[in-house]
């Protein structure tokens, strides 16, 4: 294929400048500066991305079905969560749109095209209480979706010196978290905790961090992983807490360099079973081409790695929703 279409912009390219777009549209999206992909890595990506559809979520969550007596938590799809944590709205990472990438024009972004659809839309999701960033990378950090989300009642969190990135975004308060940082928040303990990735939006932002968040309530408490290497890092930081649910990426760990930011979904499990949680959810897995591995092998090895322990495994499902058991 020597000769591209761009279906957003409607223009066509050749190879040679599809690589040169691929290689800055993945940079941006992974912080990957460090982690130069091939051309022929990024050739196979950009034609996947042309070639490929958005298929439409079988499952819907109702979240104004949801009890504010128990713990219910729903995917989006890749790192977008919406949870109702005793009576407390909590959206974590929403990108929600059709892409996610840059936005050179208003909201017209320029990136990979969702493999399936958000289970919400910003609309159906509704003012939040809390807001939580993990960090500034645009598939966690999406400018479209944030700007639709915006309201004075919700409390927004954001991962250390990503404070200016917020400029123009009208919210009741953001909350810059450092590692270790703990904050009450809208009835919730949150404490930032240092994982094993860097939250940089652009290479010279050096002093962006990226947050894993314990989230705290009711003596409940749920760790979310957001995009981190395997480390012992965050087990150290728990200090013995008791994990009642993980939430932990499993993808983007191909090629092998990318290990270094993303963990891959046996260590994700390793790093659940560390920490002693009851149950876990795999995330950042089969909603956007991000790396070289092969859209259904995160979560086929993921399951494998489950083997025998496969019940405690809370979501596999895009759209799907679970209630902490009593």
């Amino acid at each position: 294929m020597d000769e591209l279409t761009n279906p957003l912009l409607n223009k066509k390219y050749t190879r040679r400048k599809v690589l040169g777009l691929g290689l800055l549209g993945t940079l941006l999206l992974t912080g990957g500066f460090s982690i130069i992909p091939t051309g022929e890595l990024l050739a196979k990506g950009m034609e996947e991305e042309v070639e490929h559809q958005t298929t439409k979520t079988k499952l819907r969550p109702t979240p104004e079905k949801w009890s504010d007596n128990e713990v219910t938590v729903a995917w989006l799809g890749h790192a977008s969560f919406l949870i109702n944590f005793f009576g407390t709205k909590i959206l974590i990472d929403p990108a929600l749109g059709s892409r996610i990438g840059i936005t050179p024009i208003a909201d017209q972004t320029i990136g990979p095209r969702r493999y399936i659809s958000a289970a919400l839309t910003s609309g159906e999701v509704g003012p939040v209480d809390l807001l939580l960033l993990s960090h500034a990378h645009t598939d966690h950090f999406d400018y479209p979706t944030l700007r639709q989300l915006q309201s004075q009642s919700t409390i927004a969190v954001t991962a250390k010196n990503t404070t200016p990135l917020w400029q123009g975004l009208k919210f009741q308060s953001i909350e810059e978290m450092h590692w270790r940082d703990t904050k009450f928040l809208a009835g919730v303990n949150v404490k930032a905790i240092e994982g094993k990735h860097w939250g940089a939006r652009l290479p010279w932002d050096k002093g962006m961090e990226a947050n894993s968040l314990l989230l705290s309530k009711n003596g409940v408490n749920i760790l979310f992983g957001g995009d981190t290497g395997y480390t012992d890092l965050i087990k150290q930081q728990l200090n013995g807490i008791p994990i009642d649910l993980a939430i932990m990426g499993i993808a983007a760990y191909s090629p092998k360099s990318f290990e270094a930011r993303h963990a891959t979904p046996e260590q994700a499990w390793k790093m659940a079973e560390d920490m002693s949680s009851q149950w876990i959810i795999p995330m950042h897995w089969g909603t956007f081409k991000l790396s070289n591995e092969p859209m259904a092998e995160p979560i086929a090895r993921f399951r494998q790695a489950a083997a025998g322990q496969i019940e405690k495994v809370a979501l596999q499902e895009v759209g799907a929703s679970w209630v902490l058991p009593h």
